[in-house]
């Protein structure tokens, strides 16, 4: 009786293994499995719900940034009456000495000769023109104030021309080379006073170039030979700014700067802008209900824009666009401070997409990883904004538009987000 209750007690012990592992195999193929399954098997089906919604609350445009003095590349645009815009860039500070034949320093009486050296962005450098371009020179220095355009182009004259050269499309390489008047960097040598330059270009058909800055860490120099000794060291000169005097903050991002000319686009209340002349970015705000941003878990969430064509200049070179997260607390209220405190572009997951100006139709902008860190975080804690800027802001004049949540309502901004409800899960 011993053995065989022993063999029926471990025939029982093996059957209650293989059901119990019948039962989680059952339970992991299916996930409708009730109370009966053990704890790790969901007492409800597990769904996906899918669901579109008007979360955008608020949607604006803001000119204006980057700010003067902060691009990264300078624009020269030659569009005829369409567009024009130039740069600017100073030279507050000029050397009085160099290094002569014999190594030894000398006093700067003579040059014999001054050239700009203008670094060009890499892609430019692929994108020729279809026929010859010409850069030209100009003395630009006032006593008037000298950060407006309007200002600025008056000194774009005869009288005040420092030189130029003329481009083949061919010979549109990663740096080009403008020579400019001696007699007049001489003179501001010995008398010690400012030289400012303004870069024009002139181009026909129409034709952009982006040009180095010193914010993107690569200026314009000014090379100076001051002497005809071929064993002379030339001397190179970077932007520097003086003024507004003893206020660095203003003064540095202002040793070189675009200007725009002709072709100011006005900002359209139907339409959310990126890129464009002049530089603008596009701000939204979003309140999403909180039985699905704290309730639920977000497996997707796509940002869903209907582009409308934009036929101003260059429509068919496309650019990239970039949601990217607003970072400022929720304290600040001026929108055109918020977009100053931006997250990084592809931060959060954050991807960009690829589109022209002429382009139409609906647009999709992945922002998951963005609602989910605004999960358990309150409004107040946490701006629920992102922003939406150009690959090529204050650098090319191609515009994206985007209709507004003032447009039509089959238009407007809306938010797609797919996720799981909550789960209870069974006991064993």
């Amino acid at each position: 009786m011993t053995g065989e209750f022993l063999i029926k007690q471990k025939r029982a012990v093996l059957l209650g293994m293989v059901a119990s592992a019948l039962a989680i195999a059952a339970c992991s193929d299916n996930t409708n499995g009730g109370k009966s399954c053990p704890l790790l098997c969901p007492e409800q089906a597990v769904t996906l719900q899918d669901t579109i919604i008007d979360a955008v609350i608020a949607d604006t445009t803001v000119g204006g940034i980057p700010s003067i003095g902060n691009e990264v590349f300078l624009m020269l645009s030659s569009h005829g009456d369409t567009l024009d815009s130039r740069a600017i860039i100073r030279y507050d500070t000029l050397p009085t000495d160099f290094t002569g034949a014999s190594s030894t320093d000398s006093i700067i009486t003579e040059v014999d000769s001054a050239q700009l050296v203008i670094p060009i962005a890499a892609e430019d450098t692929l994108r020729r023109p279809k026929a010859p371009v010409t850069i030209e020179a100009y003395d630009v220095d006032t006593a008037a104030t000298d950060t407006v355009s309007s200002i600025l182009a008056t000194l774009f004259r005869p009288d005040r021309f420092l030189g130029s050269k003329t481009f083949a499309p061919e010979s549109i390489a990663d740096t080009l080379r403008v020579p400019i008047s001696t007699d007049t960097v001489l003179n501001r040598i010995k008398s010690g006073t400012k030289l400012r330059v303004g870069l024009r270009l002139l181009a026909r058909p129409g034709y952009d170039i982006r040009v180095g800055s010193s914010a993107g860490g690569q200026s314009v120099g000014l090379r100076i030979k001051a002497s005809k000794d071929t064993a002379a060291t030339p001397v190179v000169v970077t932007p520097i700014s003086t003024t507004p005097t003893n206020q660095l903050f203003l003064s540095g991002p202002l040793s070189d700067f675009s200007i725009l000319v002709k072709g100011a686009q006005p900002i359209n209340p139907m339409l959310l802008s990126v890129g464009g002349p002049p530089p603008r970015r596009a701000f939204l705000r979003f309140n999403i209900p909180s039985h699905i941003i704290d309730s639920t878990t977000i497996v997707r969430a796509s940002l869903l824009l209907t582009q409308s064509p934009n036929r101003f200049v260059d429509t068919k070179d496309s650019i990239k666009v970039f949601p990217v997260a607003v970072l400022s607390a929720p304290t600040v209220t001026d929108i055109s401070s918020m977009l100053q405190f931006l997250g990084n572009a592809g931060e959060f997951g954050l991807d960009s997409l690829s589109m022209a100006p002429s382009d139409s139709g609906v647009r999709s902008f992945e922002v998951v990883g963005l609602t989910r860190l605004w999960k358990g975080q309150s409004s107040t804690v946490a701006q629920r904004a992102l922003a939406l800027l150009s690959g090529t802001e204050g650098q090319r004049p191609a515009q994206i538009d985007f209709f507004s949540t003032r447009a039509p309502a089959a238009l407007r901004p809306r938010l797609r987000i797919t996720f799981v409800p909550a789960i209870n899960y069974g006991l064993p």
